[in-house]
């Protein structure tokens, strides 16, 4: 018995003294507060203030900074490919429209087919064009182009001078825009 009373004695000096020689960990950001939490990326301490959440552990807030989804960034060369092919949908739609009113104008109702039409397609393209990115800005190329191809068609289009008109143009509009917003 006094073999093992003497191995339980050994047994928690050795224990204290990897206490003591444990350092305290203090926050990287907060040098005053004490913590046992490191990043799971760059391994810096770091308190319960400053720590994010992350799906493969906790984060320093400068490794858990968001980034934006590939998706929604959209750099300038984008932009240049969706006013391109914008400015293309607003003049080939709007010839296209032209043509369309031209054969089956008289039709009333039929002449808004169109319309519905350049606003799938403006939408459609410009997407593809750039790579299904979104944003607020291809949003309102999308919208641009359907306007433009409006105001081209503008003079063939009798349907258009009235509330009726308007309404499907804001349809088309509504279309193009939901497919890169």
């Amino acid at each position: 018995m006094g073999h093992i009373i003497g191995t339980l004695e050994s047994m928690e000096q050795q224990t204290g003294t990897d206490q003591n020689s444990q350092q305290a960990a203090y926050c990287h950001w907060h040098p005053s507060v004490e913590t046992g939490l490191s990043c799971s990326q760059c391994g810096r301490s770091i308190c319960t203030q400053c720590l994010i959440q992350a799906s493969v552990g906790i984060r320093c807030p400068e490794c858990g900074k968001g980034t934006k989804m590939p998706t929604f960034d959209v750099q300038p060369n984008f932009y240049a490919r969706a006013a391109g092919t914008g400015v293309a949908v607003a003049i080939g739609g709007g010839v296209l429209w032209i043509i369309f009113n031209a054969v089956f104008g008289g039709f009333g109702i039929l002449s808004s087919i169109p319309a519905l039409g350049v606003g799938w397609a403006a939408g459609e393209l410009i997407s593809k064009s750039v790579n299904a990115k979104r944003s607020k800005g291809l949003a309102y190329i999308a919208a641009g182009a359907v306007v433009g191809a409006f105001i081209i068609s503008l003079p063939s289009s009798p349907a258009y001078s009235g509330f009726w008109g308007l309404i499907v143009l804001a349809l088309a509009i509504y279309s193009a825009v939901q497919r890169v917003k």
